[in-house]
């Protein structure tokens, strides 16, 4: 569910929907992109991860193999040469694993993975696949929120969900966006000499260098110009978006729910016990109603969220201990964290989902 009743939000996606240039040749877009998502989706399901996230090669390199970034990533997925290996790509001159599909979409979904873990939450994810995990850790401690819709981020990854929101708008709607006729915005200055600049600042990128071979991706700034026909193509997206209400159905489903048996304090490193609320099926393990779940707490921010995270299951009927990794999870957003009720009893019903 992306909030989009939020001004900021909305305003956001309507300038990542306005500043892609594919809007008016969608359905060629969607010829061209046919057979690298037949490749992609099934790998992201055979790894448990989101459909949407086969939008992500799209945005990151144009689903180009030869693709490099400004900081000198590489490939469809934009692996940077450290990462790649950690994940198990091979790189050499004669063979760089990261312009393989296949195996790159392999490698990116086993970083996807060990992102999910560590952050719980989907948007998350995708922000850090951008900014670093590091960065977003930084940010969330710092600003004291788990929440990527209210994170303040730098320029390109506080607007990276929202690219590959656009996207899938558009190939979800793509006839309402065809008859906007939008096109992309055009900037005075080189956004990829731009780039170039900002990863060497950061330390990314030495002077002595050389500018990597292959075709040149970079993040476009993602703001209107000012002209009256731009503000007019504004206006009609917003109605667009906010026509399209919140829903409170949630649309992630966790793997289990469970209802409070007995909790702890709303402290780091209390346990609290849940119990299921029916059979389920996680991994090879087939766990029984009223089976307890240990949960420990691993925060309690100032909005009174609170993060729980599961660390083993009991069963009622055998005793036998199984470790499983969980965590709450708000239905409505599919992140990680719940709201405390106003008056906390047993019988409060959760949701979790499988690390």
């Amino acid at each position: 569910m992306v909030p989009t009743e939020h001004s900021t939000v909305s305003q956001k996606l309507a300038v990542a929907l306005m500043s892609t240039g594919y809007s008016r040749h969608i359905d060629a877009l969607k010829k061209r992109t046919a057979p690298y998502f037949a490749v992609i989706e099934p790998i992201l399901q055979r790894h448990n991860i989101p459909n949407d996230f086969k939008f992500l090669p799209l945005i990151e390199s144009d689903l180009k193999a030869n693709a490099v970034s400004s900081a000198g990533a590489v490939g469809y997925w934009q692996f940077m040469d450290e990462t790649a290996r950690d994940m198990g790509l091979k790189i050499s001159p004669e063979n760089d694993e990261r312009k393989d599909l296949v195996k790159s979409t392999e490698a990116a979904c086993r970083y996807i993975r060990f992102l999910y873990r560590k952050l719980g939450s989907w948007t998350l994810v995708a922000a850090a696949y951008n900014g670093g995990i590091g960065m977003l850790q930084n940010q969330m401690v710092r600003q004291r929120k788990q929440d990527y819709y209210t994170l303040a981020l730098n320029e390109e990854t506080g607007y990276y969900l929202y690219r590959i929101l656009a996207m899938k708008e558009l190939f979800t709607n793509s006839a309402y966006y065809e008859r906007m006729a939008l096109g992309p915005l055009a900037f005075t200055d080189n956004p990829y000499e731009r780039e170039r600049e900002q990863a060497r600042r950061m330390g990314w990128l030495q002077d002595e260098e050389p500018v990597p071979a292959g075709e040149p991706v970079s993040f476009d700034d993602a703001y209107p110009s000012n002209s009256a026909n731009d503000a007019t193509i504004m206006d009609s997206i917003l109605v667009e978006i906010l026509k399209k209400k919140a829903t409170s159905k949630p649309i992630f489903v966790g793997d289990a729910e469970a209802r409070l048996f007995k909790a702890g304090k709303a402290k780091l490193g209390q346990i609290w016990l849940f119990k299921l609320t029916q059979d389920v099926q996680l991994n090879e393990i087939t766990l029984k109603a009223d089976d307890v779940i240990h949960a420990v707490v691993d925060d309690v921010d100032s909005r009174g969220q609170i993060f729980l995270r599961a660390t083993n299951v009991v069963s009622v009927a055998t005793h036998v201990k199984y470790p499983l990794a969980m965590l709450v999870i708000n239905p409505a957003t599919g992140q990680a964290g719940v709201s405390l009720p106003k008056a906390l009893k047993p019988g409060w019903l959760t949701t979790w989902r499988l690390l």
